[in-house]
Parts: structure tokens; sequence; C-alpha cells
């Protein structure tokens, strides 16, 4: 079982690196850039063939979406590579030995806070977010319908006529990502699910940061190499966002954002390579575009990292804008313009009705101003808000700020702090502010959520840890050169070796103050992500175990056909995980205007089938056969307990082995399967 499940997630790899990397030297983009990119370019070209083949209705298999492309691609960059080979990469070179670092030191990163937490590969994390994901995943599956434009859990032509609630657009491209590793590796949702986000989190999310850090920080490898340890040891971002919703979709554009964020810088330091910058900039500009498929508000969390860059290079550059004959716009009025044309860029991008669901979405304050300052210095993001537990990282914290200190203090770096300071007060705005409407301007682009809102610092905050790390290098050199070591050439190396062998088990186990269920406790990061990570795997509700034992036993049985559950029962879950075709697919909708009559009919009066002509119609007309009804005691315990109202579910509640008009065909633990008899 683990085997494949690894095997999976070196699937999700090639998946996405393969064609990613082969569409960047198509391009004329450089090998190692290529190689790092290449997430966010595979991402393009797996919703691109997806798009297309839906379009097209041909079955989008995983020998369509990425068999073929790749094999073009591959055409295409020996050909490009013949007839026009490319010359020197302008940008900062990156050397092969940090990318070893890198892939290292992630994967042993994700099995600590992933793989080996896991308590099996199929282990699925039951939480509001996930009825859509598995329901979705399953759906392309079955349909092979991988448009990354629509993340219906009912796609499949046998249910279109099923669907109890709409469901608009909905940027499924990590949804695309999983359907095509499950169908290629023949391993259940959940687990394709589990190892696409290792995947993720482990090696394209290192690699994203690897680029970004050789970018900002050009020939300074000590800075870079220590990046390993200022990016994986941050428990918010990649790790603990991963148990919040949980919000997949996001981790996989936020695990892209640094290399896109690079993608664009290299383009402008090409040494005056017209055709290279233009190369880089057709492969941001599509690796963008994979990026906006997974989650869209990669644009503007790419927005708050480069307008500052932007803003530098030109009031830093000895460019004028001539205004006639007498007047010229200097740099740094240019750079002033380019800054007011941001805000006013993103006040309007607010106005757009496309965006209106995700700015409207609420989240209450959860601590005041005080507290929302103190959870930004010490980097707890979300503590305080429930049940979000989150711990302080008080020696991060402490580095963050020596190396914030040391980069404004000089005039070509300071631009790097900036990016950081605009999201650490997104946070404080996140955590305390009660003014709706400014929420909604400034971090409403990531449904105010205060979990992604820290997730986007944690990226930010990298470089300067990571700086900060670097001087505490520098300063264990500094004593070292006053004994008779200081001739010795492996100095760097080892002073970076000992500051990170010092760094990591500080940043995860010196205790902070944390919340813990209702109350506070001194506890180390590390205890508090563990806790909730186990708690998250691990609960048995609504879904139980046995429950689902039950569904596959039942799946078996009835096959393709249509089955009538009670979705707050656990079977919300069912067609995702089990692929029995269960007829409600959501949690919530039901009683609202996009509610089929079908719908209200069953929920309502379904026990009353055998004298309801109007019940017996709607049975008939969406196709179902069999109706399931499992224990429920679990709910006053899980996360439906606030939307699950009983009255609404009297006609499948109602029914018992005595009911006219079904047939007990399947029994397990109190678990019934009833085949409906009255509409033969």
């Amino acid at each position: 079982m683990w085997p494949s499940f690894y095997l999976t997630v070196f699937v999700t790899l090639l998946f996405l690196g393969v064609p990613g990397c082969l569409l960047c030297r198509t391009l004329g983009v450089p090998r190692m850039t290529a190689l790092l990119a290449s997430a966010p370019l595979g991402m393009a070209t797996l919703c691109l063939m997806g798009q297309a083949l839906s379009m097209a209705e041909i079955p989008a298999t995983p020998v369509m979406t990425v068999g073929l492309p790749s094999a073009l691609l591959l055409s295409a960059a020996l050909l490009r590579n013949r007839l026009s080979p490319g010359g020197p990469d302008g940008a900062p070179a990156v050397h092969p030995i940090l990318v070893v670092l890198f892939l290292v030191a992630g994967m042993v990163a994700g099995f600590v806070f992933l793989g080996g937490i896991l308590p099996s590969p199929n282990a699925l994390h039951q939480d509001y977010d996930s009825v859509h994901h598995i329901n979705s995943i399953r759906a392309m599956m079955d349909s092979l319908s991988m448009s990354p434009l629509d993340g219906s859990s009912y796609s499949t032509e046998s249910d279109a006529l099923v669907a109890v609630q709409t469901t608009g657009y909905y940027p499924s491209g990590w949804h695309v990502l999983c359907a095509t590793v499950a169908l290629a590796t023949n391993v259940s949702v959940t687990s394709a699910v589990n190892a696409v986000n290792l995947a993720l989190m482990s090696v394209v999310y290192p690699l994203s940061m690897l680029l970004l850090l050789s970018t900002v920080f050009p020939g300074r490898t000590r800075v870079v190499a220590l990046g390993t340890a200022a990016s994986l040891t941050l428990t918010i971002f990649p790790w603990g966002i991963c148990n919040w919703g949980p919000v997949y979709p996001n981790i996989a554009a936020f695990a892209m954002l640094p290399a896109l964020c690079a993608l664009f810088m290299r383009a402008f330091v090409q040494g005056g390579d017209r055709r290279a910058t233009l190369h880089h900039l057709v492969a941001w500009f599509l690796a963008t575009c994979g990026a906006v498929l997974l989650h869209p508000n990669v644009v503007f969390s790419m927005a708050v990292f480069l307008a500052p860059w932007i803003v530098a290079k030109l009031g830093g550059s000895h460019l004028h804008l001539k205004l006639g004959s007498r007047v010229s716009i200097g740099p740094r009025a240019l750079a002033a313009a380019f800054a007011a044309f941001c805000v006013v860029a993103w006040i309007g991008a607010t106005k757009i009705p496309a965006l209106a669901d995700l700015l409207s979405y609420h989240w209450d304050s959860f601590t005041d101003n005080t507290g929302a300052i103190s959870n930004v210095l010490h980097l707890s993001y979300m503590r305080g808000m429930w049940p979000a537990p989150d711990a302080e990282q008080l020696f991060p914290a402490a580095i963050l700020l020596v190396g914030g200190v040391l980069l404004v203090a000089r005039q070509d770096t300071r631009w790097v702090a900036v990016p950081y300071a605009i999201t650490a007060y997104m946070v404080f705005v996140a955590c305390s502010s009660t003014d709706d409407a400014f929420r909604s301007v400034l971090i409403g682009f990531w449904y105010s959520d205060p979990y992604r809102i820290g997730s986007l610092a944690t990226i930010f905050s990298v470089p300067l840890i990571s700086y900060g790390l670097d001087a505490l290098a520098e300063g264990v050199c500094k004593l070292v050169s006053q004994t008779p070591a200081r001739s010795w050439r492996g100095l760097p190396v080892l002073s970076a070796c000992v500051v990170a062998a010092v760094y990591v088990p500080l940043a995860l186990f010196y205790p902070g103050q944390a919340r813990n269920g209702f109350s506070y406790e001194k506890s180390s990061p590390w205890a508090i992500y563990q806790g909730y990570a186990y708690r998250a795997y691990s609960h048995d509700a609504p879904l139980t175990y046995q429950e689902t034992d039950f569904m596959e036993s039942a799946h078996r049985l009835v096959g393709d056909d249509l089955v009538i559950n009670q979705p707050f029962d656990g079977s919300v879950f069912g067609y995702g995980v089990t692929g029995m075709r269960c007829y409600y697919r959501f949690f919530s909708g039901y009683g609202v205007s996009s509610e089929t009559w079908q719908s209200r009919v069953i929920r309502q009066r379904l026990y009353n089938i055998a004298n309801d002509a109007q019940v017996q119609q709607a049975v008939e007309s969406v196709g179902a056969r069999y109706v399931l009804v499992m224990s429920t005691d679990e709910r006053n315990n899980t996360f439906v307990k606030d939307t699950y109202d009983a009255t609404k579910w009297r006609g499948i509640n109602y029914i018992t082995d005595d009911t006219p008009g079904f047939e007990l065909v399947l029994e397990e633990n109190g678990y019934k399967l009833y085949r409906i008899t009255a509409a033969e």
C-alpha cells in the first residue's frame, strides 16, 4: 500500500515536471530555470489539454492529457534546440548541489510533516471543502471530462438530472491533476489526493522557493542554501494549511507562487537580450495561467511580491519619460506613479462582478489589536482562532527581525522586506479588524481567510529569515577567524551547517504560547502541529470506517445504479470515497431555489412512496433504484452539526424494514440498503 502511494507521488511529479520542463525548453528558457519552474507550466499543459478534450468531447485519459502533449513538446524542444541553440542564461545561476539540497530537505520534511503522520494512504481529512474536492475528482474520473473550468460533482451524463444545487465556476486545475494521477495509478481518490499534496509541498514548493531565492539573492549561495531551513520549518505553510479547510487548490497555487515571481524577475535580468526576455515572459504568462486555474488569488499574491520589486527597479533606474520638450518624469516619480497605479488597479479589481462571491465571504475577527500585533511579531498568525491551533515560533521570529533590519539597511535589498510588511499588515487586519468593507478590499481576494493570509505572509518571510540565518553564519565565521582554523576553506559551509543544525530544533521545539482547545498553554510548534495533523486525518466522523466498508459492499451490489442517501450520515463522502452513485453529494443547499423539485419531494416524502404518485414520479425521473440508511449517532461531534435539520430528511429517516415499497437487500452493523420496489 505504501510503496504504491509513494509511486503515486513520483507519478504526480512526472505529470507536472515532464510536460512543464519540455514546454519551457520549447520556449527557449534555460535548462535549470525550466526544471525549477516546470510545475506551473506542467499544470498549464494539463489544463489546456483537459479543456480542449472536453470541448471536443474526447475522453481525457492520462495518455491524452499528459502523454500526447509530452511527445509533441519533446519533438518541438529537440527541433528548437537544433535550429536555435540557446545562449547563456543571463539570470543568476542555480548550482545543481542546491537542487539536490532542496530536494532532499523537502522530501525529509514531507515525510516528517505529512507522510509519516498519515495513518493510511487512504486517510481522508473529513472537513467542509473535502466534500466538494473528492466528489468532483470522482466525477472527472467517471466522465473522463477534465475541464479545469467546471467543478461539478455531477459531471457524468447519467448524473445530469440529479444535481440538487448548481455549481458555478470553480478553479479545478488541482482536481484535474488528482483525477489524472488516480486514473494513471489506479489508486483511490483519497490516496491520490494525499499523494498530490505531498508532491506539491515536499518537492514543488522547495524547488519553487529555490528559484526565487536564487533570483532575489544572486551569487549568495549560503543565503539560498539556508532557505531550506527557513522555508520548511514554518508550521503554517506549507504544512499547517493542509489541515485547514482543507484548501488544497490554494496550497497548490501557493506552492508554485515563488517560481512565478522568479520567472517574471528573471525576464528582466537577461543582460539586454530581448529574445531571452520575451521567452521568459511567455513562460511566465503560461505558468500564471496554469496557476490561476488552481486558484485566482495567485495573481494578487504575485502582485504583492512583484510590485515592490518593480517600484524599486524603477526608482533606481535612469529612466526618464519625456512629456513634451521641457517636461520629463524622473525615475522616482515613475516609481511613485506605478505604486499609485497598483493601488487603483487593486481597488478596481474589487469591482469585478466575477469576484463578488469571493470578496463577500465573511470571517469574524478573533482577537484585539494588541493580540493581532503579538500574533504577527511571534509568527503565530492564527493564534486565538478556533479550530486552528497555532503556536508561537519565537526563534524564527527573532531571525526574521534580524534579517529584515539588515535588508532594510541596504538600499539594493530594501524592497525584499516590503512584501512581507504588506502581508504582515494583512494578517493584522484578518485577525482584528471588524470593518468588513476594508477587509473586503484588502484581503477579500483570499476569502478574507486568516489561514490563507498567514500562509502568504509565511512564504514572503522566507527571504528575510534566510538572510538573517546567513548573518548568523557570517557571525560564526568571524568568531572562528580569531582561531587557528580561520584559513580553512570549508568554513562558510560548516558555518551554514552549524546554524541550520541549531535553528531547526529551536524553530520547531522551542515552546511558545499556543491555544489548545479553549485554553492557552506553553507548547512547542511541533507538538501543536502534530496534534492538529493527527486529529485532521484520524477522526472517524461523519463517515466511519465501518460505514465506508458497508458502502463498498453496497456498491458492489448496486453497481452503477443511483442510490438515494441521507448525506449527513457520512454518505456525503460516499461517491468520492467508494464510487457509489449517491444522489446527495452536498451538505448544504437544501430548501433553496436551486434545488430540484425531485429532490424536495424525495427528502420530505420518500417513505410514503407506496401511496404517493408524485414521489414515484420523482424517483423514476432521477433513475434511483436503492436507498441507503446508515447510523447518524456521531452528528453532534462533526462539522455538519450546525447545518443538519432532521425535519428536512423525514423522507429517508422514516424508512424502516416495514415501510411499504422498500425491500431490505443488505444489512451490516445496523447499516441498511433497501431496494425501491414501489417504482418498479
